[in-house]
Parts: structure tokens; C-alpha cells; sequence
């Protein structure tokens, strides 16, 4: 994107762009609000001079609500080539990701992403690097945030993050954030205004990512008429440098050094530095240009075949070490470039696709005709209700009064009179009304795809158990576009995160998984690990993965069934002997993994049974060794026994001889 600014007044040239940008979107705006409204209960009736409705029923609450679930997609990355180092680089990355799930508050982002996504048709993510995260031992770290699609404006008419040339982010934030957050003074914080409210404490955020002409990632940020942040090619790591000596801010030795930020490409090794597998990235590399090494000749000691040094005689005739001229490759200190971020920092997850639309398909509106049908009909049972009821009727010279109140009064009559007292009873008929309703009802559900089974309510069509399973099976076939895009969302987030730790993780970082027996290990997700060299010589960052997510694992609405077949398996032999302790070991391992209750602790108990087994059977081995060994020397001592009395037997009959 060209940045057209007039005298360089780079904040009328992106306000402008804002606001062509937003009036695009205010017809999707409208109708997002229009939903939203919808979701918490609106009595408003489409269509002009429409009368609005006395009473609503909510099934767009509902049946929104039905389809909200805990399910956070697990992480799964597979190499673009197969090796044992890209196999290895593949399961750090994920181990990574897994522990980002439960580090950082997906649980949380995942509760409203739930109900953006049916509500507005899609959720927008942001991915960002926080250096202002830090630890002991670690600088810098993902931030990721769930944002109101109404907050988000994309370039007009493209309806692909990757495809824009900008987008705009807006956030509501406190003065005293903005203060600290982007380092202007308490003046221009105070000057920034809220697009929201007249609170004089906070302040809208406008954020615009962009491209530049070379593809490059740029932010700018405003609020009202400050410019807060203009910061070109954004993903760029920067460094402080002199304009006079060219040398960096903390070694420039200039008297008055011309300091400029510029964004720094490579870094050069001071030391080797280790990688997971034992080998090295060495400081020192050969020089290699146009595909060639390049050869310098040196005076190198000869060497024996075995490695020792040779020696000859010297001027003097004294013992020297005999060298040699030699041609090796000629050594340079090692650079290596920084990994380049190319993608905007934004996901959208869609509700089920729509063609020519940067979200998805809106569930509300898709039930809207039903919700308000549901809400006249509602409207109309009340009103009968409402005026409906037992009228009294007198004699005309009766001048009593007559009250609304229960048991409010007593009349007295004579008793040939009674029969000119009575009731007429007004009682209307609502059936139909209530039959429209529940078929209105029972429509939306259908659009939907939501069956009774599937809210967990009673359904007379479900004769056993099994049954049962199997609607909410075919509910959950029918809901599945919804979770695929999830899925495909979720892997687009992780792949930004993987490459963010590309970029700007320099310390490793620690990670935790679980082997195979169930057991805690330790593992470091090091960016060093991916660097590969060309045959030109050139360092680079290895990024050829494919990310998605492991649906085996994906035990939502289906735990009752998992937990099931694991004793099946169990029952039927599949993990081994049911008698054996490390079969039963295997079964509760995987009842764990299926989030058992207290799994986890029969887990932990059959381990140590098995430990003390072990033990028992250690100690039995060694009681079992020392009674060999005692009865070995039992029978040394025997045989010695014999054989001393065989020697005896031969010298006394030797004497016998002699005598």
C-alpha cells in the first residue's frame, strides 16, 4: 500500500482511510448489531410501523447457547519433508503449543468465541509479541486476544486476512495504559479522546496494520487527533545506531552520535551455540561463494596416520615439529539472518462459510423469520390471556360494586333472587396459538441442525440409550462445519504463534509432555533448532511444517462413549491380560487421557503397587542369589572335605608301603 500524505501528515492519510473503510462496513455493522439484539431478547419487530412485541421468547439464546462448548482444538504438526531432525523440530513445536493452551487463558477467549461466532457469523483473533512479558530467565512472549468483529475493520470487497492490504483494530483502553504502554507524555495522553462514552479516564485506540511497497508489515496507531505510534516494517527487530561512525549506541564513541533506529537483518554469532541434539551451530563457518568454498592456503603441522606430531632435526640440531603448506576452507564468523514475518497478525474463524464474505454465515439470522414469528405469536397468547376472564352480571337495579380482588367482597341476595346473579366466563382458546409455536420452534431447530437428544432434553424418538447417542452423533454430523472452521482457525493461530518464537524467541524455552507411560517430561523449543545451511552457503529458518489439529483426541460430547469402549477394550483383551497389572495400568492411563474422574489417582496407585512388586520380586531375586551362593560353598566345603580325606587316605597308604 502507497502511503499518499500531503506534507507528510501521515494522520489525515490513514484517518481518511479509516473512515472510507468503515462506512463500507456500516451496513455489516448494522446487521451484527441487529443480532446481537436478537441474541439478548429484542422485542422489535421487523418491518416498517411494525408494533414491537409484549413478550418474547428467546430460542435464539437458546439454541445458541445449545451449541456453546469447552472443545479447544489440540495442536498437531507434521513435517513438509520427513527426517529425523525435521520429526524431532515437528514434536517440540507442538509440545510448545500445547502448553501455550493451557498457559495462556484459552478457556476464557474460547467461552466468548463461542458466542461471537453464531451471533456475528465469525470472531476475530489477534496474535501479537509482548516483549514486556518477561521471566528470569526469558524476554518476550505471545499475546493473543478474542475481539468483537464489530471492533475490526478489513479492506473493502477482499475477503481474505491474507489478501488485504490493511486492516483496522479498534480497542478501548485508559489514558494511563496509552502513558505507559506507547511512551508518550501525560499532555498527549490527556488529549487522546473515546469514540464510546464521555468518560475523560479512557480513550479509543485506532490500530492500522498495513503493507508497504515491499510487502512489509507496518503499524500505526492513533486516537482522536494524536498520532500515538507510526512504526515501519513492524515485525523488524530494531537496533540504535550512529549516523556518523555507523556503530551501534552502546559502542558509538562519537561526542555528539546521531542515533537512528534501523531495523536489524542479521545477527553474528559470539560463540557456538548448542542445539537439542547434541550438535553445534558453529561461531565460525567456512566462507562459501557461488556454491564453492573458498580455500586460503596455511602452514599446518604434519601428522602420523596414528595423529601424533612429527619432529625433524633443526638448525641447531635440535628437535622441532615439521609443518606443511596446506589449502582449507577459509573460515568466517557466522551470520545469520533473522526470521521475516510476512502475514498480518489477525485470524478470522468463521461460522460455516459464505461466499463473498470476509465472516461466516450468521445463525441468527438464519432463524430470525422464526424468532419473530415466535415473538408475535407469544405476543398474541398474552394478550388473549391478558384480557380474557369471568365477567359478573347483575339486575339492573343492583348498586353494589365489584373489585378484580379475590374474595374482595360479599353479596347478599335473597334466595329467589340468586338466580338473577351469574357469571359469564370469556375463557379463550390458545391451543393453536402454542401449536404455531412449538412448530416455529421446532423449525428454527431443524435450521440449526439441533436436535432434542443433542440439548439433552427429553426425546420420546430415543428408545435406549444407544439411540440416544446416535441422534446426538447425527446432530453433531450436522454441526460439524462449524467445528471444521474452528479447527482451521485454531491451526492458523498456531502456526503465527510457531513463527512469532521463530522471529523473536532467543532463549529457549521450556516445555512439559507426557511419554507414553503417562510420565511428566522436560523438553527446550529453541528457534536455533530450525536453522538449516543452502548449498550456498546461506543460513535459514527451516518453516516447512504443516499445522492442523488432532481430532482423535477430541473427546467433547463424547467422553461418556470413550470412557464406555475403553472398558470394552479393556474387557475384550485388547490392552493384554485383564489379570496382568500393566494391562490395568494401560486402561486406567487412558481412562486419564479421557478425563476419568480419578483417573489420575488409580493411576498413581497402581504404579506404586507396581514399584512395590518390583521391589518384593528384587528382594526375592537377591534371597534366591545368596542361596545359591551359600549352597556353592556348602558344596566347595564338601568337596574340599573329600578331598583333603582322599589325600590322606593316599599318604597313610604311601607310609604303609614305605614301612
Amino acid at each position: 500500500m502507497k502511503i499518499t500524505a500531503v506534507n507528510g501528515d501521515k494522520l489525515s492519510f490513514f484517518e481518511d482511510l479509516y473512515e472510507r473503510a468503515k462506512s463500507k462496513s456500516d451496513e455489516q455493522n448494522a446487521k451484527m448489531q441487529k443480532y446481537l439484539s436478537q441474541y439478548k431478547g429484542s422485542t422489535e419487530i421487523d418491518g416498517d410501523g411494525a408494533k414491537n412485541a409484549t413478550q418474547v421468547r428467546n430460542i435464539t439464546y437458546e439454541l445458541i447457547e445449545s451449541q456453546v462448548t469447552g472443545y479447544i482444538p489440540t495442536p498437531s504438526v507434521t513435517p513438509k519433508m520427513s527426517s529425523e531432525k525435521n520429526t524431532r523440530c515437528a514434536k517440540s513445536i507442538e509440545t510448545l503449543l500445547k502448553n501455550k493452551r493451557d498457559e495462556l487463558p484459552f478457556e476464557k477467549m474460547n467461552d466468548i468465541d463461542e458466542r461471537y461466532s453464531p451471533i456475528y457469523g465469525g470472531s476475530v483473533w489477534l496474535i501479537e509479541w509482548d516483549n514486556s512479558i518477561k521471566t528470569h530467565s526469558t524476554v518476550g512472549d505471545v499475546r493473543i486476544s478474542c475481539i468483537s468483529p464489530r471492533k475490526f475493520i478489513g479492506q473493502p470487497n477482499v475477503y481474505s486476512v491474507s489478501d488485504m492490504e490493511y486492516c483496522f483494530i479498534d480497542f478501548e483502553t485508559t489514558k494511563e495504559d496509552i502513558e505507559r504502554k506507547y511512551g508518550v507524555s501525560y499532555e498527549e495522553a490527556q488529549e487522546t479522546e473515546s469514540d464510546e462514552n464521555d468518560d475523560d479516564g479512557t480513550a479509543t485506540l485506532h490500530v492500522c496494520y498495513y503493507r508497504d511497497e515491499n510487502r512489509r508489515i507496518c503499524q500505526y496507531i492513533w486516537s482522536g487527533e494524536n498520532e500515538l505510534v507510526d512504526i515501519e516494517d513492524y515485525y523488524s527487530r530494531k537496533v540504535k545506531k550512529c549516523k556518523k561512525c555507523g556503530k551501534r549506541e552502546e559502542i558509538c564513541e562519537c561526542d555528539k552520535p546521531e542515533i537512528e533506529i534501523l531495523s536489524d537483518e542479521y545477527e553474528t554469532l559470539d560463540a557456538d551455540v548448542a542445539l537439542s541434539d547434541g550438535s553445534v551451530i558453529p561461531a565460525y563457518s567456512p566462507m562459501i561463494r557461488d556454491g564453492e568454498p573458498v580455500m586460503e592456503e596455511i602452514t599446518v603441522p604434519v601428522v602420523r596416520p596414528d595423529g601424533t606430531q612429527t619432529y625433524g632435526i633443526g638448525e641447531n640440531g635440535e628437535s622441532v615439529p615439521m609443518t606443511e603448506r596446506a589449502l582449507v576452507p577459509k573460515m568466517e564468523k557466522t551470520v545469520i539472518p533473522f526470521y521475516e514475518l510476512t502475514m498480518l497478525p489477525v485470524v478470522i474463524r468463521k461460522n460455516t462459510s459464505e461466499e463473498d464474505s470476509l465472516y461466516g454465515q450468521s445463525d441468527c439470522e438464519f432463524i430470525r423469520p422464526q424468532q419473530q414469528g415466535i415473538n408475535k405469536v407469544e405476543s398474541r397468547i398474552l394478550e388473549k390471556i391478558i384480557k380474557s376472564g369471568v365477567y359478573p352480571y347483575v339486575p339492573e337495579d343492583y348498586d353494589g360494586e365489584f373489585s378484580n380482588e379475590i374474595n374482595e367482597f360479599a353479596i347478599r341476595v335473597r334466595r329467589e333472587n340468586k338466580d338473577l346473579f351469574g357469571r359469564i366466563d370469556l375463557e379463550v382458546d390458545i391451543s393453536k396459538d402454542t401449536m404455531q409455536a412449538e412448530r416455529l420452534y421446532d423449525q428454527a431447530k431443524r435450521i440449526l441442525g439441533i436436535t432434542d437428544s443433542f440439548q439433552g432434553q427429553y426425546d420420546a424418538s430415543a428408545k435406549s440409550g444407544v439411540a440416544k447417542q446416535v441422534q446426538v452423533q447425527q446432530a453433531a454430523g450436522r454441526l460439524d462445519s462449524k467445528r471444521q472452521m474452528k479447527n482451521a482457525a485454531y491451526a492458523e493461530i498456531d502456526e503465527i504463534i510457531f513463527k512469532f518464537y521463530l522471529a523473536f524467541a532467543d532463549e529457549p524455552r521450556p516445555a512439559v509432555y507426557r511419554d507414553a507411560e503417562g510420565n511428566l517430561q522436560n523438553m527446550m523449543f529453541s528457534r536455533y533448532d530450525f536453522i538449516e545451511r543452502d548449498d550456498a552457503g546461506e543460513y535459514y529458518y527451516n518453516d516447512g511444517f504443516l499445522f492442523s489439529t488432532d481430532s482423535s483426541i477430541d473427546v467433547d460430547r463424547q467422553r461418556e462413549m470413550l470412557w464406555s469402549e475403553n472398558r470394552q477394550n479393556f474387557q475384550a483383551g485388547a490392552y493384554g491380560d485383564q489379570r496382568d497389572i500393566q494391562t490395568l495400568l494401560i486402561f486406567w492411563q487412558n481412562m486419564e487421557r479421557a478425563h476419568y474422574p480419578y483417573a489420575r489417582d488409580n493411576v498413581d496407585r497402581i504404579r506404586l503397587q507396581i514399584e512395590r512388586l518390583r521391589q518384593a520380586a528384587a528382594a526375592e531375586q537377591k534371597i534366591k542369589q545368596l542361596g545359591d551362593e551359600n549352597s556353592e560353598m556348602a558344596q566347595e566345603i564338601s568337596n574340599r572335605a573329600s578331598y583333603e580325606e582322599y589325600l590322606k587316605s593316599m599318604i597313610g597308604g604311601q607310609n604303609g608301603g614305605i614301612s
